[in-house]
Parts: C-alpha cells; structure tokens; sequence
C-alpha cells in the first residue's frame, strides 16, 4: 500500500519542477527570439556596411542606431510586442533616410564635379 507521505513527497517533487520551470520561463522572457527585431537589426546592418552612409549619412545611421537599441532595450525589459514593432519600424524607415541622405550627397557631388570650372 502507498502511505500519503510517499503521495505527498512525489507531489512536492513535482510541484517544485513546475515552479523551477516557471521560473526559468519567466526569467527568459527577455530572451524569447523577435522576428521583427531581426528585421530592424538587419537593416540596420545593412546601412552601416555601406560606406557611402557611414561617410556621408553618419547624423542618419546614428539615430538609426538608437532607435534599434531602443527597441532591444523595450523588448528586454518590457517585452512590449506593440512598441518594439513601432520602433522596428522607425529603425527601419531611418535605415532608408540613411541610404537616400547618402546616395543624395553622392549625387550632388557628382553635379559639383560636371559643373564647368570658373
């Protein structure tokens, strides 16, 4: 015969795994993959490899850059899906002044450079 110590003892076990469990579930909340800050990272990246951004666009590629921590920060500590998908989107909207405040300055460098000297 089972005694209800015996009962309790494995419940208690188990009562303790799910906790630790719940527990480690929770303190990895932080941690949970976000396809959508994967997007902000990648297009970031993807600016700040381009070195026409980096030496014409720098002012643009920074706000960029803190909009993207920003949105790692909210995710980490608030785990909020709704402000992160925001500032994603800032990120990536800023990554594509970015590349068109560089691609501009190239541009009229290029008119500088056609222009009939004086």
């Amino acid at each position: 015969m089972v005694s209800s110590q015996s009962i309790l003892q494995k419940w208690n076990g188990r009562a303790t795994l799910l906790s630790l469990l719940a527990f480690l579930s929770a303190s990895c909340g932080g941690a949970v993959h976000n396809p959508t800050l994967e997007r902000a990272r990648s297009a970031y990246e993807r600016v700040r490899r381009d070195p026409a951004v980096v030496g014409r666009a720098a002012v643009a590629l920074e706000k960029t850059r803190l909009t993207l921590e920003e949105a790692e920060r909210i995710w980490a500590t608030e785990n909020d899906a709704t402000e992160v998908e925001h500032l994603v989107y800032l990120t990536e909207k800023r990554a594509e002044i970015a590349l068109a405040t560089a691609r501009r300055r190239i541009a009229a460098d290029e008119i500088q450079q056609l222009k009939p000297q004086r």
